[in-house]
């Protein structure tokens, strides 16, 4: 089963909704949880690796990572990144390409076939594939960062050595520096030379980007609620004489929002932001991440 950022309980736990009959969905808030992970992503230019499984492979090839103790939904796992931390093809990461209910197939390939020394985990990072121009110098920069692992490179159809490229992770900087690398250049005779892939991120994912993905989601999940408020009575008078009052929905979950709305503008920008909560200590964005492009 895929983790999300935050869970549907913790983004009611944030807006004080029931752990139980809540006015809104589990199912409907887990929808709003991913919404708001495509808005981090698409805010940050970069994944956050969130783990999902972590266990030990039964078997495998070069493509493949059989893991007998599981039950995986077919092809859940796509566009996922498997990292081999211990044993066997250590320190690798790979794209998952296609999962069967115990089988994860990946490419490019692995540099040994898997076996049961292979400890592995699951992650929520990036992979990209691309052709580019090169500098005319021996440093490139790839265009998400951080950098975790460069997978794959050439130049002008020429294969370089990963092992032998300098990788700056949080710039994305390589740097064909080494004695033995194939090239000394990443030549810009001819458009398009440089092939590349490799895998980026930030792992672990950091606190506040969960509290991010909560506030946000609490956001959606707050806006729908309003939606089904239109009828709740304010105040209602009964015999003899006895009123009594339940409050104004639309006004209070109105007001809820904009508090959170002010909450996500001061992690994202700061709270000296327009419409940012104040009052704290903190008055620069609560996340930066390293970027060549400023």
């Amino acid at each position: 089963m895929v983790n999300h950022y935050c869970t549907a309980t913790e983004v009611k736990s944030s807006i004080s909704f029931p752990s139980t009959g809540a006015p809104v969905s589990d199912s409907d808030i887990t929808t709003f949880i991913g919404y708001a992970e495509e808005e981090i992503e698409d805010i940050y230019k970069t994944k956050f690796g969130n783990i999902d499984i972590t266990s030990t492979a039964t078997s495998g090839s070069t493509t493949t990572i059989v893991d007998n103790s599981q039950s995986y939904t077919a092809n859940e796992y796509i566009d996922y990144v498997v990292w081999i931390h211990t044993g066997t093809n250590s320190g690798e990461y790979r794209p998952i390409t296609s999962n069967t209910t115990d089988t994860l197939t990946v490419s490019p390939a692995f540099s040994s076939a898997v076996d049961n020394t292979s400890e592995f985990r699951i992650v929520k990072l990036g992979y990209k594939s691309q052709t580019v121009d090169g500098t005319g110098t021996d440093t490139q920069h790839v265009e998400f960062q951080p950098l975790i692992s460069l997978n794959t490179l050439s130049i002008d159809g020429t294969t370089i050595t990963p092992s032998q490229v300098y990788q700056y992770k949080d710039s994305g900087r390589l740097l064909l520096g080494k004695s033995s690398v194939e090239a000394g250049t990443f030549i810009n005779s001819t458009p398009q030379t440089i092939v590349l892939s490799y895998i980026y991120g930030v792992y672990p994912m950091p606190q506040i980007i969960k509290r991010l993905c909560i506030v946000l989601a609490g956001i959606r999940t707050l806006t729908a609620q309003i939606a089904g408020t239109y009828d709740d009575f304010t105040n209602v008078s009964l015999p003899g004489g006895l009123n009594a009052s339940k409050g104004e929905p639309y006004t209070n979950i109105r007001e809820a929002v904009a508090v959170l709305q002010g909450e996500a503008r001061g992690i994202i920008y700061g709270t000296e932001a327009a419409g940012a909560v104040t009052g704290d200590v903190r008055t620069l964005p609560s996340y930066v991440p390293w970027s060549n492009f400023g």
